[in-house]
């Protein structure tokens, strides 16, 4: 019973990250002089902002030599490679719960990948690309 319940768990992952990726081509980064896709920026710049919690271990951290860790880290690093990106063209920059929709509407990151709910409330501030976790 309990490896079928992990079968379920790891399929809704998958299946969320899937979301997730194919999602991701149509955001927009809002900001600038008129917004531009993200998808055409990373693979023109080979270069992304990505918002990322760093204080919740296991999800987003920012470790004490500098670098990133967490699940959310991980995810972010899977689409930034996926949109053509490669590790060392990301910049994280720390997302906390009261800045994730003004870093976003003002292009200060081109995306947030960071525990965050879905709300109707939200939607009507920001696009949302998943869920790529249900819990």
């Amino acid at each position: 019973m309990l490896h079928k319940k992990r079968k379920v768990m790891r399929m809704r992952f998958a299946a969320g990250l899937l979301a997730l990726a194919a999602l991701a081509t149509g955001l927009t980064a809002c900001g600038g002089s008129g917004a531009s896709s993200i998808v055409d920026k990373a693979k023109d710049d080979k270069k992304l902002v990505i918002g990322v919690k760093i204080d919740q271990p296991g999800w987003g951290l920012k470790k004490p030599d500098g670098g990133y860790a967490g699940f959310d880290v991980d995810v972010a690093k899977y689409v930034a490679k996926e949109l053509g990106v490669p590790e060392s063209g990301i910049t994280f920059k720390e997302a906390q719960s009261a800045n994730r929709e003004p870093f976003i509407q003002q292009g200060q990151v081109d995306m947030v990948i960071a525990t965050y709910s879905i709300t109707d409330e939200r939607k009507k501030k920001i696009s949302f690309a998943g869920p790529y976790l249900v819990t």
